[in-house]
């Protein structure tokens, strides 16, 4: 992996709220879960509806993907948006494929 920046502690309910609010959408919220490692980074699990897939497709495009980034950054011009992405089994009680970002906030 590569170098990360340090990243400033931003309390869980903060970043909670940041990405509930990016994750809502037409469809209704995606936020599944919220993970916080050591390093103060997140990693987001949401729901696959977030993003309108194209016919045929299971997986969101590299430009979908980006654009979500671009939506985070302009929420929040310190959102580091690390380029860990994609799709993992949902967690719990929720079944099939869920995805995931990871973002953290640099310092001021």
């Amino acid at each position: 992996m590569d170098e990360l920046p340090p990243f400033r502690r931003v309390p869980r309910h903060i970043a909670s709220r940041f990405i509930h609010s990016a994750l809502t959408g037409a469809r209704g919220p995606a936020l599944i879960q919220l993970k916080q490692y050591e390093d103060y980074h997140y990693r987001a699990i949401f729901a696959a509806h977030y993003f309108v897939l194209a016919e045929g497709s299971h997986t969101p495009s590299k430009s979908q993907w980006s654009t979500l980034k671009k939506k985070l950054k302009r929420r929040n011009p310190s959102v580091f948006v690390l380029r860990e992405h994609g799709q993992l089994p949902c967690p719990g009680a929720y079944a099939g494929q869920c995805l995931y970002i990871e973002f953290g906030f640099l310092p001021r």
